[in-house]
């Protein structure tokens, strides 16, 4: 009892600010601090916090309650700390256009010599995201090896190869029509890090490549002639041709017309959360 050992966690996308206001709350006989953690309230609604107001403000002394919000938390929830009498800290990631160099520095940890041109063909590759950059340099490092540095070259071909097709099993799923499958690869690249705002880049691109494919097809253009004309891996233009063929193209082109509100959506604020706006998209562009 107490101790580190003694954290309650709770991940605030299946629990609400109501259970963790709950807990809060609990009655215990132990002696020992309480210590408490949620993390991704971000994706708690302000209309939602109204427990959690409550039990912030008459919580014991004894207990201390972390929230965590990876982006911008509610301000609701932001003043309920405060009004409380806790604090609220900020700890900002570097900005997009400061990565490569922070990528510079955390592959020099690693062993591993970026260059600048390198180190900017991983973010061009991966985005900015600093968890996903760490796990690919990690990942350069364990690949370059016995080598110690990498070109800007060697690095686009080796970054986010196993993404990039997974990313393209999910957009392929799509085209196919495969709700469950497409749902299930979603949940694996989540689980891997991955973030719907780069996913749909990714399922777009695949979509509109499938697409003009099967554009090209009709057309009477060789496949070939397609090879030269797309300009793809010999893997990709054979799994595209495939694909093209058996391809819907009306209902490719309001898949991509989903994907595309979607990416507009996401930018100016959606009414719902991140993954229940692409998880809607989805299910709607592979039924």
């Amino acid at each position: 009892e107490g101790g580190p050992g003694a954290l309650e966690a709770f991940d605030a996308r299946d629990a609400a600010p109501e259970d963790v206001a709950a807990e809060l709350m609990a009655l215990t006989f132990g002696e020992s601090t309480r210590y408490l953690m949620a993390d991704g309230v971000e994706a708690w609604k302000a209309g939602d916090l109204d427990p959690l107001e409550g039990a912030l403000k008459a919580s014991p002394p004894d207990t201390v309650l972390v929230l965590i919000a990876r982006g911008k938390p509610p301000q609701r929830l932001s003043k309920a700390v405060e009004k409380a009498g806790g604090e609220v800290r900020s700890y900002d990631a570097p900005k997009p256009w400061e990565m490569p160099k922070w990528v510079v520095e955390r592959a020099r940890e690693e062993g591993l010599t970026l260059d600048s041109g390198a180190a900017k063909a991983l973010v061009a590759a991966v985005g900015s995201r600093q968890q996903r950059l760490a796990r690919e340099v990690e990942r350069l490092a364990l690949l370059a090896h016995p080598r110690q540095s990498l070109t800007a070259e060697q690095v686009e071909r080796l970054a986010g190869e196993g993404d990039t097709r997974r990313t393209y099993d999910l957009a392929d799923a799509v085209v196919a029509g495969d709700v469950a499958g497409s749902l299930a690869v979603t949940e694996e690249l989540m689980e891997a890090g991955e973030r719907p705002g780069r996913l749909v880049f990714g399922v777009v691109r695949r979509l509109r490549e499938v697409h003009r494919a099967a554009a090209l097809l009709d057309a009477g253009v060789s496949e070939k002639q397609l090879g030269s004309t797309l300009r793809m891996p010999p893997w990709q233009l054979k799994r595209t041709v495939g694909k093209a063929r058996k391809a819907d193209t009306e209902a490719l082109e309001r898949a991509i017309c989903l994907f595309a509100d979607l990416e507009v959506e996401l930018r100016g604020g959606a009414d719902l959360d991140e993954d229940t706006a692409f998880t809607k998209t989805l299910v709607a562009a592979a039924g």
